[in-house]
């Protein structure tokens, strides 16, 4: 489908990108804003289950497996809906680049070379993310596969005995 923004005016160029930038804020915000609830849940959840069973406190194993396997969905969750938030983020970036006015290196130039970990130089001073090539989009997703191997493990630990003895016992 061919684009109808080449056909504008410049004024009307103009606020097409304004209006994208707008919505590149926008994606922004809900993405990071989904990345704290999830991971604040995730939290509360690990360190109740840390605090409560592991430790010995409460010798319930069905407990700990049922709250692991709650963790595990919270996780599963919060990877798939992260996935599908960014992947709305990475298009409003397109939308903002194709629309941004020439010469302004926002996001199409510089901007990608910085997101992309590739150190840019404005008026003689270098900046970079520190991280080489790891996006932050990345961070988030390898968090969020760390509570699900953490889940799957306390799962697998608390097993509930009878379930387990009846399930391959006869």
């Amino acid at each position: 489908m061919e684009s109808e923004y080449k056909k504008l005016k410049p004024k009307e160029e103009k606020e097409a990108y304004e209006r994208a930038h707008a919505a590149v804020l926008n994606e922004t915000q809900i993405l990071w804003q989904l990345s704290q609830v999830f991971l604040l849940a995730n939290s509360f959840l690990a360190g109740f289950i840390g605090t409560n069973f592991i430790d010995g406190k409460i010798k319930d194993s069905a407990g700990v497996f049922a709250l692991s396997f709650i963790g595990f969905i919270i996780s599963v969750l919060w990877w798939l809906s992260y996935t599908r938030t960014s992947n709305y983020y990475k298009f409003r970036i397109a939308q903002a680049k194709q629309r941004e006015p020439k010469n302004w290196k926002l996001y199409k130039r510089d901007g990608e070379l910085f997101s992309q970990g590739i150190k840019i130089e404005i008026e003689g001073k270098s900046y970079g993310f520190g991280m080489g090539k790891l996006s932050s989009l990345w961070i988030i997703r390898i968090l969020a596969w760390v509570f699900i191997i953490f889940y799957c493990i306390i799962g697998y630990l608390y097993f509930p005995r009878a379930i387990s003895v009846s399930l391959f016992c006869g």
